[in-house]
């Protein structure tokens, strides 16, 4: 049975997802959700048309979101016509590595504060939620509300206070045929942090699959080829993904990081979580339908 977004959300706001027990239950949920990313509106997405946040500009907002925000939750089922037009950001051409992944190459970039130019093309998702506790935008998105401006905004000492929006995905989309998405500096249409909740797609069950067989039975942080350098982890409950990560790179900020989480049954032991962590790439396109 298919559940809307509203549904399904207040199902789990009652439920009270926000703590771990309450996310464990709700792995059986995994809604059929269909939804594209922000880079489906065109052929500009092929050009993986981004803005990269500086450092100095990443450590401000990471300052500015140091507590989880009490409040509502927000849905915005219709984001407006263009929202993620690339006309005013730096369109960047990309290569594409052996193993499929999008990689950039630039020269410069255009670097917007969405706190002052919230009208920019890159400040959408930003515009449209600024205040609840997050939003579930577009049927497959979860934005805080509050401005962050990426994977540049989390560091080990705040990673906590992001926690939370990690868990809100899960509970939109918990089973196993599902995957939640983050994507680093440079592979993004938006000055605002969003979590995909998305059901895995063309190459995502081969790659779950070679997870499982590198991770199944083993405790720790284990390399893994993707992109390069990766390195994943496979937990015995849904952890606190952003917090998980931080600890792994050394408490640095994760500009450069994209987090996947997975959910298996594969390894025997009742439902497990898996986290792979790339850098400098995504693999979005590859695992998930566009």
């Amino acid at each position: 049975m298919r559940l809307s977004v509203a549904l399904m959300l207040s199902i789990l706001m009652f439920a009270e997802v926000f703590t771990a027990e309450a996310v464990e239950e709700s792995r059986s949920v995994g809604a059929a959700l269909d939804g594209d990313d922000e880079c489906a509106a065109g052929s500009e997405c092929a050009l993986n048309a981004i803005q990269v946040r500086g450092v100095q500009q990443a450590a401000v907002a990471a300052a500015n979101a140091t507590e989880e925000p009490d409040g509502e939750v927000k849905i915005v089922d219709d984001l407006p016509e263009g929202w993620n037009a690339t006309e005013n950001t730096t369109e960047i051409p990309t290569l594409t590595s052996m193993d499929g992944a999008m990689k950039p190459m630039w020269d410069s970039y255009k670097n917007v504060d969405c706190r002052d130019d919230i009208d920019a093309k890159q400040c959408s998702l930003y515009k449209y939620c600024r205040g609840p506790r997050y939003c579930v935008m577009g049927g497959y998105m979860i934005v805080p509300g509050f401005y962050a401006a990426g994977m540049e905004s989390i560091n080990r000492g705040n990673a906590g206070s992001f926690d939370y929006l990690m868990y809100a995905a899960h509970g939109m989309c918990g089973g196993t045929s599902c995957v939640l998405i983050t994507n680093p500096v440079g592979f993004r249409t938006q000055n605002e942090l969003h979590i995909h909740f998305r059901h895995l797609d063309n190459g995502g069950p081969n790659l779950k699959h070679q997870l499982e067989d590198t991770l199944c039975g083993r405790d720790g942080w284990h390399y893994f080829s993707k992109c390069g350098a990766a390195k994943a982890r496979i937990y015995s409950s849904f952890p606190g993904v952003f917090s998980e990560v931080a600890d792994a790179y050394a408490g640095n900020n994760l500009g450069s990081v994209g987090i996947t989480v997975w959910e298996t049954t594969a390894c025997g032991a009742g439902y497990q979580t898996m986290v792979l962590v790339t850098t400098h790439c995504s693999i979005e396109h590859e695992i998930s339908n566009r």
